[in-house]
């Protein structure tokens, strides 16, 4: 069972960024978190779904939510990052596809990637 709420993987590679949900022991937790969500929210795949899944992700990581602007941006992607001391963001990756399709759509088929930026 995931106490923490964090259901959330990220890795990095010289491309991007690859999100994937947790595994714990042979139960899914990320998996079944995703299943609930899928399960009683018929709008799972909106935006304020993806901010409310994250919360433990962000809560409990270096990660967050960056907005276009903080790094002259032209998008409406969601964007990932991580700030310095100074608060500048010092990475960031966007969902690119997200004119396509949804970040939980990806993250509820297996991964996510979200291009380094």
């Amino acid at each position: 069972m995931c106490i923490d709420r964090t259901f959330i993987k990220a890795e990095k590679t010289d491309r991007g960024l690859v999100l994937t949900l947790i595994r714990a022991d042979d139960e899914s937790c990320g998996v079944s978190a995703m299943d609930d969500y899928r399960e009683c929210d018929p709008e799972w795949e909106s935006d304020n779904s993806m901010y409310e899944f994250f919360e433990g992700f962000i809560a409990n990581t270096e990660w967050e939510w960056i907005l276009p602007e903080d790094i002259g941006a032209l998008t409406s992607a969601p964007i990932l990052g991580i700030r310095d001391e100074n608060d500048e963001v010092i990475e960031a990756y966007g969902f690119m596809d997200y004119a396509v399709r949804s970040l939980m759509q990806d993250l509820a088929d297996g991964r996510a990637f979200l291009q380094k930026g």
